[in-house]
């Protein structure tokens, strides 16, 4: 009875977490992507790419290393010193964005933006959020994007206190988003607590 009741609830969280997402794509195509576009990518962020392989990874160290799935090891050496926004070039999930907090170190299938000069990188981060990055495929086994093409596509990129407004906006939603995500992950955790306990 209680793994039913737990079931539920993570069903319900789960349903909960999508409708979040969707509203948080929604307002970022409400509030920037279906506004006049001004400013091509390439003027807001500068790329930078990696040699980094899986194979490098530790199981610990100073600075995390993010690959398309998001955490995936660590290492000693930073690639960025700062946030950067990152990219999956490569494979199933390209185009698929992520954003990285304080220095940090990426794999080769990624790429990094920061932001330039008058540019707020996490304003970039939901700009991207709906961003048709397929256009730019290339490639029939294995799909590639790069930076040098979808670069040159425009955004719309107010001012940076606009910028600003924008994304503490989204960004509360995204906090909840998380928040609900460690939630679940209790659930999980409680619901397999649970089953291995009728094992014994």
């Amino acid at each position: 009875r209680l793994i039913h009741i737990i079931d539920d609830r993570i069903e319900t969280q789960s349903k909960i977490i999508e409708e979040q997402e969707t509203l948080l794509k929604s307002l970022a195509d409400s509030l920037i992507s279906s506004q006049l576009a001004n400013m091509a990518i390439n003027d807001c962020v500068v790329a930078r790419s990696s040699a980094m392989k899986e194979s490098e990874l530790e199981n610990s160290g100073p600075f995390p290393v993010f690959g398309a799935s998001g955490l995936c090891g660590y290492s000693n050496e930073a690639l960025e010193e700062s946030d950067s926004i990152l990219v999956t070039k490569d494979g199933s999930g390209v185009g698929t964005c992520q954003y990285a907090t304080g220095a940090h170190a990426f794999l080769g299938t990624l790429c990094s933006l920061t932001a330039k000069e008058g540019v707020y990188l996490p304003y970039v981060y939901y700009a991207l959020l709906n961003f048709n990055f397929a256009s730019f495929k290339t490639g029939l086994a294995i799909p590639h994007i790069y930076f040098k093409d979808y670069g040159k596509a425009v955004i719309y990129c107010p001012s940076y206190d606009e910028q600003v407004r924008i994304a503490s906006g989204l960004e509360k939603i995204e906090a909840k988003i998380k928040s609900d995500k460690e939630l679940l992950k209790l659930y999980q955790l409680q619901k397999e607590y649970l089953l291995s306990r009728m094992f014994i």
